[in-house]
């Protein structure tokens, strides 16, 4: 499967043997014999040369091959790790997850399981799901709708409105809310279109009547949100970023944000990974967020916050 993956990534003979430090002719046999097992072609030659096509049976077999080396590693990784005695969670996240749940969750786990240790990797969410499954990582913290979860388990742990992030010596800051209109024509900073939530793709397409003036593109919120404070430009975030309090940012509600639109942060774990600390881990998670449901919806918290605004 190995030699497989290297010449359907390659598609050609002599670059697939140079990738896997072998010599070409071992790599073509390899290929023929698993042809035969299967009973199908995989590629097409060209004619004379080393180059190849992929089959249709080839491109449907690839995503399994490369499933299947995942699974294999995650499976000798588990077997070493216990061998070993480890009692660990290996947690990556998206740095959301710090302004409010994954701190206090470390917290409570830490009472109840004080000899299990936690290891942190902070990761963007599409690196989350590569690792999961190649076992570098039990659990990730993601935004939801940035990659596809196939075959994980997902719970959403923490749920947000989006607010504007404006700095805080702009004249806008002075405002107690926002609407997309006024954002429009100031610079505006922007994650890639490849770590766009499903939410904020419908915002930001090429459709949407909302047309901010892009200058800035930062594929996390910390950067976004150092940016904005640096008066670089304003930008669209999850409410919960307002908890940090950084310097020169102001946090302001939308008016006219959809308002079935918030901003979802996941936990994300393989249902078949034999972790025990893992296992636990997931279901203090569970616990917590269903004893604290003002994670999953802030309205209340941000009605709060709006009366203030207007008292004061």
């Amino acid at each position: 499967m190995r030699h497989f993956i290297a010449v359907a990534e390659e598609l050609h003979f002599g670059r697939a043997a140079r990738r896997l430090n072998m010599a070409q002719p071992p790599v073509s046999q390899s290929i023929k014999r698993l042809e035969a097992f299967l009973g199908v072609e995989l590629f097409i030659r060209a004619k004379g040369g080393v180059g190849v096509t992929m089959t249709e049976a080839g491109r449907a077999f690839l995503a399994e091959a490369k499933r299947t080396l995942m699974q294999a590693e995650l499976a000798c990784k588990t077997a070493q790790r216990a061998a070993a005695g480890i009692a660990d969670v290996r947690i990556c996240f998206v740095g959301p997850a710090l302004y409010r749940i994954l701190p206090e969750l470390i917290l409570k786990f830490h009472e109840v399981h004080p000899a299990i240790d936690i290891q942190l990797f902070e990761r963007a969410s599409p690196e989350q799901i590569a690792g999961i499954h190649a076992g570098e990582f039990d659990i990730g913290f993601m935004i939801a709708g940035t990659t596809r979860t196939d075959g994980m388990d997902t719970f959403v742990v923490q749920r947000n409105h989006h607010m504007a992030a404006v700095p805080a010596n702009w004249p806008l800051a002075r405002k107690t809310s926002v609407s997309l209109r006024e954002l429009e024509g100031l610079p505006f900073i922007r994650p890639p279109k490849k770590f766009l939530q499903q939410s904020s793709k419908l915002l930001f397409s090429d459709t949407a009547s909302f047309a901010p003036r892009v200058t800035q593109e930062a594929a996390q919120i910390n950067t976004t949100i150092s940016l904005v404070g640096a008066g670089l430009g304003c930008s669209i975030v999850t409410g919960a970023a307002a908890a940090t309090k950084p310097r020169n940012v102001k946090f302001l509600p939308i008016r006219d944000y959809p308002s079935k639109e918030r901003a979802e942060l996941i936990m994300a774990w393989l249902p078949d990974h034999d972790n025990k600390s893992a296992s636990s881990f997931v279901k203090a998670a569970k616990d917590y967020v269903a004893a604290n449901p003002s994670l999953l919806d802030d309205t209340n918290e941000l009605c709060q916050t709006a009366r203030a605004k207007r008292r004061r």
